[in-house]
């Protein structure tokens, strides 16, 4: 799987889940846990990458905007969206979850790679006629 379409999916389930507690949000928040450790693992390398191309002063202190963001020149910027990019479609290693009360799930097509055990609706698109 690539980190990429984790951090579709992680977007996706929050989307959906909102603030209600519904069983279907319930059930994704489930599948969240599931995934939660592989991107906590992205995200710490995103920051690593960004703390490794952040400015620092000749004592190799951090520099900081007045929010206490880290500071970056232009060609920092660059690298860093490169090195960010190639994280993004770098592969791990994932084992689908297997549902095993997939009701209510069915819709949500973006947890096809991700689960086992879900039978989705694939919507027929309408042809338009001339």
């Amino acid at each position: 799987m690539k980190y990429n379409k984790l951090n579709s999916l992680v977007a996706n389930i929050n989307a959906v889940i909102g603030n209600s507690e519904s069983k279907t949000q319930k059930k994704l928040v489930k599948i969240y846990e599931k995934v939660k450790s592989y991107h906590e693992s992205y995200q710490a390398q995103v920051e690593e990458l960004r703390l490794d191309n952040a400015s620092t002063d000749d004592k190799d202190i951090l520099l900081l905007d007045e929010k206490g963001g880290y500071k970056f020149t232009k060609e920092a910027i660059k690298k860093l969206t490169a090195q960010v990019n190639e994280l993004g479609n770098k592969e791990f290693d994932f084992t689908p979850i297997p549902v095993v009360n997939p009701e209510t799930l069915e819709e949500f097509k973006f947890l096809k790679e991700w689960t086992t055990g879900i039978t989705f609706v694939e919507e027929e698109e309408e042809e338009e006629e001339l």
